[in-house]
């Protein structure tokens, strides 16, 4: 299979802004927002399993990983079903994004620190946006189950963009919507599709530890990697140390 998640760092590490000079932070939503992972790849292995594929054999975490998380759907379904023609591809992977939001509409959670840092934002008067290669209603969804369906100032759909990432066009649609300069920007992204994405858009990238090894985030050019955004606000300087975790 041609595109995987094995994407290697060709470019030098940028170096995240300090806190006083943000103007924006981008956030990815599977993954990034909400650990949504689960979810996804317990659809991904039921509706495999059905479909036949791997010999009816479940597919593990390390597949989902490097095959599927955080790329686009149209990307996914070329390489796992290359003989099939794209409306079959389409339907199938409708199907399975119905699934997921079944399962996603009562159980989601924010990433621990998600809702500080937040604040924090709000109070500096940051300007925010999430950027996903989710279907619109997937991501509708989740923002509704995690309370942040009005949050943020711009939603950028990938499938609405030129291209989808691993292409930077979702994101610099992003800086572009909220007005802002790659080096006052940071983008926080669980994948590394996601991050060749924000980092081919020129933006320092915070990699987030909820699916992937702090090995391939770092291979794929993460400026910090994170557990959790109290890490973040700790690395900014930006929380009082009562707030933060231990």
């Amino acid at each position: 299979m041609a595109g995987t998640n094995r994407i290697k760092n060709v470019v030098k590490v940028k170096a995240l802004p300090s806190a006083e000079r943000l103007e924006a932070v981008l956030f990815d939503v599977d993954g990034t927002l909400t650990d949504s992972d689960p979810l996804h790849l317990k659809t991904f292995q039921i509706m495999l399993m059905e479909l036949g594929y791997n010999q009816g054999k479940m597919i593990d975490e390390e597949f989902f990983r490097t095959w599927i998380a955080g790329r686009h759907n149209e990307d996914i379904a070329k390489d796992l079903f290359p003989e099939w023609d794209e409306v079959r591809q389409r339907e199938v992977f409708e199907e399975k994004e119905a699934r997921f939001r079944k399962l996603a509409a009562d159980c989601l959670a924010p990433i621990p620190g998600l809702v500080e840092f937040m604040r924090w934002i709000d109070a500096r008067g940051l300007k925010k946006a999430a950027v996903t290669n989710a279907p619109r209603a997937n991501a509708e969804i989740m923002l509704r189950g995690l309370g942040m369906e009005q949050y943020f100032h711009h939603l950028v759909i990938g499938a609405e963009c030129k291209r989808a990432k691993p292409h930077p066009d979702p994101y610099l649609m992003a800086m572009e919507r909220c007005g802002a300069a790659p080096d006052a920007v940071i983008v926080i992204e669980d994948s590394p599709a996601g991050m060749a994405a924000s980092i081919a858009a020129g933006i320092a990238t915070v990699g987030i530890q909820t699916g992937q090894t702090r090995e391939r985030l770092e291979e794929a050019g993460a400026s910090l990697v994170i557990r959790d955004y109290y890490e973040l606000m700790k690395h900014l300087n930006i929380a009082d140390p009562p707030v933060l975790r231990s």
